[in-house]
């Protein structure tokens, strides 16, 4: 009987140092996934800090475009060289995409009633391969609605996904009015608005040859500035992401540009997506090569 109950206080005794084990492990292991937590939380931190700081370069450098070149708008200028890929910082790596946002036709557009804005609309679609009862649709939609800042809702509406996809390589939703920039446009945007895809060719080889288009260009082409184009713009997108470790942040951001009643240039984001919100028609961040 006694080796009995030496037996029976041995397995007490083995049976409480397990359940201690069990809850050191446990504590251990809270304690390792609160540490974790904890420094995925500072990367974090210092990743949407960085990429608030990309969007402050953008800024910088686009009020500083406004006040050297007003006139003008192309990817040959400063601004535009701040593109990032992969770029070397402690601990991890950063990266920017800035772009124009006006080379392609801003859908709130339709909402002034203005015949022209409709016409290129209808262009477009019919382009794109959109049906006559879904354009109709779209542009009840943005006149109710408006002015719309996505064109997301357009795929709930029955649209086609490569109708879709189509459609927002020409089609974008900014706020405010809006021209289109022909130094942003691309060659399918430039064919539809100049109605002539011969033109568009050689507009954008003119393009591609001198870093930009000017009015002259246009004259020796024998074509004339198409309604709701110029040259220059005023709303630009910039899309950032830092890594720091295993975390990773990204944003995007709508800025726009303009120049107040007492002549000072006013540059601010007018609306700011983060990580899986941003929106498709923000640029493609840009891939580092080799």
């Amino acid at each position: 009987m006694k080796r009995d109950e030496e037996g029976m206080i041995l397995v007490n005794v083995l049976m409480f140092v397990a359940i201690a084990a069990g809850l050191v492990v446990l504590m251990i292991n809270r304690e390792e996934l609160a540490l974790d937590r904890g420094l995925r939380t500072r990367e974090a931190a210092r990743a949407q800090a960085i990429v608030r700081g990309g969007e402050l370069s953008a800024l910088v450098a686009l009020r500083r475009d406004a006040e050297t070149a007003p006139d003008v708008d192309h990817v040959g200028e400063p601004w535009a060289k701040l593109s990032e890929a992969g770029a070397p910082i402690e601990g991890g790596s950063f990266d920017l995409a800035i772009a124009d946002a006006e080379g392609r036709f801003n859908i709130n557009a339709v909402r002034s009633g203005e015949v022209a804005s409709t016409i290129l609309f209808q262009s477009i679609g019919n382009e794109v391969g959109l049906k006559p009862e879904q354009m109709i649709a779209a542009v009840e939609y943005v006149r109710l609605h408006g002015p719309v800042t996505d064109l997301r809702p357009l795929r709930l509406a029955g649209v086609e996904p490569k109708v879709a996809d189509r459609l927002e390589q020409l089609v974008t939703a900014l706020p405010g009015k809006t021209t289109l920039n022909l130094n942003a446009a691309g060659q399918e945007m430039l064919a539809l608005l100049f109605r002539d895809p011969v033109v568009a060719q050689r507009l954008v080889a003119i393009r591609e040859r001198q870093g930009f288009l000017s009015a002259k260009d246009l004259t020796d082409q024998n074509v004339s500035l198409p309604w709701g184009t110029s040259f220059r713009s005023t709303t630009f997108w910039v899309r950032t992401r830092a890594t720091i470790g295993a975390t990773s942040q990204q944003a995007a951001t709508l800025i726009q540009r303009r120049r107040l009643p007492d002549g000072k240039i006013d540059v601010v984001p007018v609306e700011r997506w983060r990580n899986a919100a941003v929106p498709p028609g923000a640029p493609e961040l840009p891939v580092k090569k080799g």
